[in-house]
């Protein structure tokens, strides 16, 4: 029986004054159906950032950023500690909807996309990724940050939370028409996933589509 991986875009683009640029956004291909013999595949992401008559002039270069999410999957976080000759479970915790695959792709590094805190406030990284934590108020909670960090070292290790700050090129002689090739490994679960396309200009965000 074969699997399905299914990619869902839809349009958002940011509205307000002196904000006229636009994202156009197209896949490769919309479904990946996975079977025995699947090894892996590429997706390849293009986009042409369109500007109208609100455009005003800028002074910087367009940065992008890709981000690419797997279904949300709970897990069960462990740690072992060391009693005389054995090593036995002695606490944990349960990371609630966390992605289960999650890729970022840009045009630069993060200090050149943006600042910390849009980064940050856009989750764009797997460290600025919010995880929310069952009996947990808040999150990213301090408490459970070992927790937390051996998370992301498993999906890393996996192949699953990749990060390429030289995955996204533009074509031609303008920063306006872009692709990103998008790996999607054999081990990554079959589901729903969603892809969100930042534009940045100057450290601001000047458009969104997810």
């Amino acid at each position: 029986m074969s699997r399905l991986v299914v990619f869902l875009l839809g349009v958002l683009a940011l509205t307000g004054a002196a904000r006229g640029e636009q994202l156009t956004i197209s896949l490769s291909t919309a479904e990946i159906r996975v079977d025995s013999t699947f090894a892996g595949e590429t997706v390849t992401l293009f986009g042409v950032v369109g500007r109208d008559g609100l455009t005003v002039s800028r002074p910087s270069d367009n940065e992008i950023a890709v981000v690419v999410r797997g279904p949300p999957e709970t897990v069960i976080e462990r740690r072992k500690d060391r009693v005389a000759v054995l090593w036995i479970n002695s606490a944990s915790e349960t990371i609630i909807a966390a992605p289960s695959f999650y890729a970022v792709n840009t045009s630069g590094g993060f200090e050149e996309v943006s600042t910390d805190a849009l980064l940050s406030r856009h989750e764009i990284g797997a460290d600025n990724l919010g995880f929310a934590f069952q009996h947990r108020a808040v999150l990213n909670d301090p408490g459970a940050e070992e927790f937390r960090q051996a998370f992301l070292r498993l999906k890393r290790n996996a192949g699953l939370y990749v990060e390429d700050t030289a995955g996204v090129t533009f074509i031609g002689d303008t920063d306006t028409v872009f692709q990103s090739a998008i790996w999607i490994p054999a081990n990554a679960p079959d589901g729903r996933y969603t892809i969100d396309v930042f534009l940045f200009s100057g450290n601001a965000l000047l458009a969104h589509e997810t």
